[in-house]
């Protein structure tokens, strides 16, 4: 009777102990779930992805870059975008403008001509906060006054820069692309609709619109009964009447 009472409390004490997965091996404490833990969003780097594009209009019916200054932050990139004509993005020391700076960004020359689906681009990386001073170095277009200041001080930065580049007396073109990278962009995504294309001129002697001369040409005209001598009219369809002999 006391070997089946014990054998009865052994059994018992047995199934209360932890007991491991079947062909595991191991305990089951084991594989007890962790507690959950609070998550928690970082904010701090965030803002140094959250970089932008701005663009800047580069030329079209009037040599300038529109806008002629822009803020942007390290990390930023301004796309210079090429309208009408052909120009560059040429850097200068705010004192000497039309003379590229040494080692100074510069984009090479970017021509837009009528009806290209393509615009021609060039991506300029902000790397620092400081003024940097942009000129086009194509023919006169700096003399001129079409510069642009990034990062200015203040307007009056610009302004005075502009009024230093027209009172110098030449252009000075830069040399190797630097600075920045050349690309395209389909025409429907500039930021920008490109000036009318200009129309070929009529041939002298020639009216435009009615194929002749409205200023006057020579012209012979037979009518009936009567024979018209060549003679220089003021339109072109007048004409001088002889009777016949």
């Amino acid at each position: 009777m006391r070997f089946f009472q014990l054998s009865v409390l052994l059994a018992a004490s047995a199934g209360a102990l932890p007991q491991p997965e079947v062909g595991s091996g191991i305990p089951s404490e084991a594989f007890q779930p962790r507690a959950k833990q609070p998550f928690t969003a970082r904010t701090d780097d965030v803002g140094a992805l959250a970089n932008k594009i701005i663009a800047v209009i580069v030329g079209g019916a009037q040599d300038y870059y529109i806008p002629n200054m822009v803020q942007a932050d390290v990390g930023d990139v301004v796309q210079f975008q090429f309208s009408n004509g052909n120009h560059t993005v040429t850097q200068s020391e705010e004192a000497s403008p039309c003379s590229p700076l040494t080692g100074g960004v510069h984009s090479g020359h970017i021509p837009y001509v009528d009806n290209q689906t393509e615009v021609g681009t060039f991506n300029l990386p902000v790397t620092s906060t400081d003024p940097m001073f942009i000129y086009c170095a194509t023919g006169p277009h700096c003399v001129e006054g079409q510069v642009m200041v990034i990062n200015p001080a203040s307007e009056d930065q610009v302004v005075n820069y502009a009024k230093t580049a027209q009172s110098q007396t030449e252009s000075i073109d830069g040399t190797a692309i630097i600075g920045g990278t050349v690309g395209t962009i389909p025409l429907e995504a500039a930021a920008f609709v490109p000036a009318a294309a200009e129309e070929e001129a009529a041939p002298p002697g020639e009216d435009p619109a009615a194929g002749g001369d409205a200023a006057g040409g020579n012209e012979t005209v037979v009518l009936s009964g009567t024979v018209t001598e060549t003679v220089t009219v003021a339109t072109a369809t007048a004409a001088a009447a002889v009777p016949t002999a």
